[in-house]
């Protein structure tokens, strides 16, 4: 299962808008729903992203952005998928709030200083988890 968005940089209809407008899943077996993010939002599913790119990517003026994670193969303990879960969380804040407008450089400089302590947090975590697996 793969996540993406519909990045939007020019609104041929006016009624999208600009930015992120479509949240997205492609399922295993290739079929895709999207959720536009506007305010009369709706639901829509194709049978492809190939298709979700041809209908909506308006000659290239809509990016299809996948966010292509790979699986872990071990699952991770829950401290560490806290912090995997609050350092995306934090980053999903950051840049909504910078797009908006709602923050000042020392709230940026600040925020990702603690995005950095987090990931840090989750650095050490890992690490012990290596050394106790060697040992």
């Amino acid at each position: 299962m793969k996540l993406f968005h519909l990045y939007r940089r020019e609104d041929e209809t006016g009624v999208s808008g600009t930015g992120p407008v479509v949240e997205g899943v492609e399922f295993t077996n290739g079929w895709c729903a999207i959720r536009w993010l506007s305010g009369m939002s709706t639901v829509c599913f194709y049978q492809s992203i190939e298709d979700v790119r041809a209908i909506h990517g308006h000659g290239g003026k809509t990016e299809l952005i996948v966010h292509d994670f790979e699986p872990a193969q071990r699952a991770p303990t829950e401290a560490q998928l806290e912090v995997f879960l609050e350092v995306l969380e934090g980053i999903s804040e950051l840049m909504n709030s910078v797009e908006e407008r709602i923050v000042s450089p020392e709230e940026v400089h600040q925020a990702v200083g603690g995005l950095q302590e987090l990931l840090l947090k989750l650095e050490r975590q890992l690490v012990r988890r290596l050394r106790r697996r060697a040992a």
